[in-house]
């Protein structure tokens, strides 16, 4: 018997975010729906005369619906996941005939004898995706030539345009790539440099397919930064069994953003002990519930992190706590060169990393002629960027004066995500003080 999913671990499954809030919205479409334990299955109304059939079998898992959606899964099998996580799926003893079929089909296929030859239908399935992934990665490029064969005047730069071929990497299985093509209108409708801007990305998804070609020959970390870039999904029970990293870990930074209903969790960690940045990341559907506990904003806590395997390797699963966590009132100094040579750090071993978390002890906010910057003791300054609700808050906490400033440096401007100040970390989205007990 399988318990109901957290709508977590249904956005884990989706290909993009648009198939998850189009499944969201399905959820008065549903009929005949039910579950046995081991499978889901429902008739979801669409456009047409005759529903859309839709199982899962929970034990792969798999999916079938008799839609003619490319996406796996669809909008209509995410939905019935969705139903499910929710509760209103009710518990039957006998699937219908289109179910039962399905799954028969599925049952003899497991049950038959596989030919000592043949290989195993995991390996087959992975095979398969990387096929869809290179052909797909294949015509991006061939996109990309035709960019700059043509040049960037003659171009069609519209949003519908980079939507296009975005839509084309999800159909081929990597998510990775067209969430990188769908930011590009933004570049080009935010940036007086925007053609620059342009060409350095182009170079950045050319230099992506040539190392998703020549993938084998590639050391195993990188090999494991390209798939990731791409898109390619990560087991949590494969991350769950790399060696854990034990510390006593800083929460530094907590935000929480949605788009059409999928809400992002980052929480931001740093390594007393030993230095080591981490980003723990959750998602949910619908409402802010994540399924995952985390230590509160402002506190030290000594605990084992399992990261996601990478060349630079930040993305980590909160693996067991050994003490209790607790408020931290003091960090080590860290410095402009510091973060600079940790951002540098990261990108020679993974040329496709956009920014790296940074810690500034000792700077300045300031305010001069249109531009944000934070400046060290040293007179030495770095550019802030960000909305200007947080670049204000943050310029008003300091009031004039040297703070702690915790981010993400992207080549060209810290993006701030709280101060730390007086003992206490102010969250710069919310601009509350942290509240994880008293001081020692």
């Amino acid at each position: 018997m399988t318990s109901p999913w957290s709508e977590g671990q249904v956005a884990s499954v989706a290909p993009d975010a648009g198939s998850l809030a189009a499944a969201g919205k399905l959820s008065a479409a549903w009929s005949e729906a039910g579950s046995n334990g081991g499978a889901l299955w429902g008739l979801c109304q669409g456009s047409g005369k005759s529903p859309y059939r839709s199982v899962v079998d929970l034990s792969g898992p798999a999916y079938n619906c008799s839609c003619p959606s490319r996406k796996f899964p669809c909008k209509h099998t995410l939905g019935l996941l969705l139903i499910w996580s929710r509760g209103r799926v009710p518990e039957q003893s006998e699937p219908p005939p289109f179910a039962a079929e399905w799954l028969s089909r599925r049952a003899g296929r497991a049950a038959a004898p596989a030919a000592p030859a043949t290989k195993t239908a995991g390996v087959k399935a992975t095979e398969r995706r990387a096929e869809r992934v290179t052909a797909g990665l294949d015509e991006l490029d061939l996109w990309l030539t035709d960019q700059i064969r043509g040049g960037l005047g003659a171009a069609d730069i519209s949003a519908s345009a980079f939507d296009a071929i975005a839509a084309r990497m999800v159909d081929a299985q990597a998510p990775g790539v067209a969430s990188a093509l769908r930011r590009l209108p933004i570049v080009v409708a935010t940036r007086a440099d925007w053609p620059d801007r342009l060409l350095r990305e182009y170079a950045r998804l050319h230099l992506l397919v040539v190392a998703h070609r020549r993938l084998s020959e590639l050391p195993e970390p990188l090999q494991a930064s390209v798939r990731a870039h791409v898109g390619y999904p990560v087991a949590t029970d494969s991350v769950r069994s790399e060696p854990g990293v034990r510390d006593r870990w800083m929460v530094l930074g907590m935000q929480t953003t949605e788009e059409k209903r999928l809400f992002t969790r980052k929480v931001w960690l740093i390594g007393r002990d030993h230095g080591r940045r981490a980003i723990l990341l959750d998602f949910a559907h619908g409402s802010a519930n994540f399924s995952t506990v985390v230590p509160p904003l402002g506190s030290l806590v000594d605990a084992t992190l399992h990261f996601y395997p990478g060349a630079a390797t930040l993305r980590a699963q909160f693996g067991d706590a050994h003490e209790t966590p607790e408020p931290f009132t003091t960090v080590a100094p860290s410095d402009i060169d510091t973060a600079l040579d940790h951002f540098a750090a990261a990108v020679g071993a993974d040329p496709w990393v956009r920014s790296w978390p940074a810690l500034l002890t000792g700077v300045t906010p300031a305010f001069d002629d249109g531009h944000w910057f934070v400046v060290d003791a040293q007179g030495r300054a770095l550019p802030l960027s960000g909305e200007d609700p947080v670049l204000w808050r943050l310029l008003g906490m300091s009031g004039g004066r040297p703070v702690t400033v915790f981010g993400e440096w992207n080549s060209e401007s810290l993006v701030p995500v709280s101060v730390f100040d007086r003992g206490d970390v102010y969250p710069l989205g919310a601009g509350t003080p942290s509240a994880v007990g008293s001081r020692r």
